[in-house]
């Protein structure tokens, strides 16, 4: 009995650290940027491969100190090219129409988003309204991956927020949406 419990500590220990760090916090960028993709909640998708560990990202710096991805914070928003802004929003009204065109996705991701699965992403997007804004709050590099977070506003709360990255190709390599930070 006592076994189980320092081992159930030593678990439970070992899952709280990922999940301190990924805390936001004020200080200055890591050395090495790391990719945190989310592996609980209320995500619709996940990645495609899971090769890269769980940690906290490092906001993108910004080209305008004055911006930021939401009044009153303290992280500046990262600035989009209108090409990327332009792809992520049509990934979303693709997902939210229920109609999206499997040759954009990588075949992993084709493997994820099942018929069910995007049926119930378009009601859950298609109830929440039109959309009253839709800009990008973070960038995230790690290798040769770039993970774009978008911040959906729509008529009706919650905010939500995309994740979305493009692989060589050009295809939907991975996808999530989920409430926004």
């Amino acid at each position: 009995m006592i076994v189980r419990r320092l081992l159930a500590g030593v678990l439970l220990a070992g899952l709280a650290v990922p999940t301190l760090a990924a805390a936001p916090h004020a200080g200055p960028p890591r050395s090495a940027p790391v990719l945190a993709l989310p592996t609980s909640g209320n995500r619709v998708f996940a990645r495609a491969d899971a090769a890269y560990a769980d940690a906290s990202p490092s906001p993108a710096p910004s080209a305008s100190p004055a911006a930021s991805s939401a009044p009153g914070s303290p992280f500046p928003a990262s600035t989009p090219s209108a090409e990327v802004a332009a792809k992520a929003r049509a990934v979303f009204d693709a997902n939210r129409a229920g109609a999206i065109d499997r040759t954009q996705y990588t075949d992993a991701m084709n493997t994820i988003i099942t018929a069910a699965a995007l049926a119930q992403t378009a009601a859950q997007l298609s109830a929440l309204g039109e959309v009253k804004r839709f800009t990008q709050v973070r960038k995230v590099t790690q290798g040769a991956l770039t993970l774009y977070v978008f911040r959906v506003e729509l008529a009706k709360p919650p905010a939500i927020e995309q994740a979305i990255a493009w692989d060589a190709d050009g295809r939907v390599q991975y996808l999530s949406f989920g409430p926004a930070r």
